[in-house]
């Protein structure tokens, strides 16, 4: 990770675990954000901003990393690589040959997104190519003869509102003040004063809390 690493920090596209939700913490949301913010961010950057210990923020996305609930991955703008057409595409399938379909869709290069729908549709996938001509031989050409579309409809995008790399991991309700239960071994604080009972020990906690707000956005 570090300042070296480029990419941009995301929920994994394998399916979660049952129960992931819960073994994630609102420490590992708080370094997850910003991490969504800014992929390159240091670890000790995310120790300034959450008050967690250097070593603990590398430990703690190396776990995130190894239970697949973040990935660091390299984004291409199309556009700025001459992809300037955008298009969303509905097709209505036989369901029977949705396996074979499915397989086929995801070995388009021009397909950056594709998935099962309810609705009028059946598939939707989500491409880019550079001029309307290929557009055309996309459709004509590459889609067409895969067996079992059954009919399709497209849409052009002049325009991305919102890019799906946008998503940043909603806020949470606000919680009760800090208690440790969210802390690893050596996450109580820097040295003994953090773990003291006294007014000391409790003045860290609450700095510590009120950083972990900022970094989930809170007041």
């Amino acid at each position: 990770m570090g300042t070296g690493r480029t990419g941009l920090a995301g929920a994994s596209a394998e399916e979660s675990e049952p129960g992931m939700a819960r073994l994630v913490t609102e420490t590992d949301r708080a370094i997850i954000r910003l991490l969504q913010q800014d992929a390159r961010v240091s670890y000790a950057e995310i120790s300034r901003e959450t008050g967690i210990p250097e070593s603990t923020v590398r430990r703690r996305i190396d776990r995130l990393q190894q239970r697949g609930v973040i990935e660091f991955a390299m984004l291409a703008d199309p556009v700025r690589l001459g992809f300037d057409l955008r298009a969303m595409i509905g097709l209505k399938i036989d369901l029977r040959r949705l396996d074979e379909i499915a397989r086929a869709l995801s070995e388009l290069n021009e397909v950056m997104f594709a998935a099962f729908l309810t609705g009028n549709f059946d598939i939707t996938l989500h491409v880019v190519v550079r001029t309307q001509d290929e557009l055309v031989d996309f459709l004509s050409h590459r889609l067409a003869p895969i067996e079992g579309i059954r009919s399709l409809e497209t849409f052009v995008m002049p325009h991305i509102i919102k890019p799906a790399t946008a998503w940043v991991l909603p806020e949470t309700p606000p919680e009760p003040a800090f208690d440790g239960l969210d802390l690893e071994p050596d996450e109580a604080g820097d040295g003994a004063a953090a773990r003291e009972g006294g007014a000391h020990g409790r003045q860290h906690r609450r700095e510590r809390t009120r950083k972990l707000q900022l970094a989930r956005g809170g007041e």
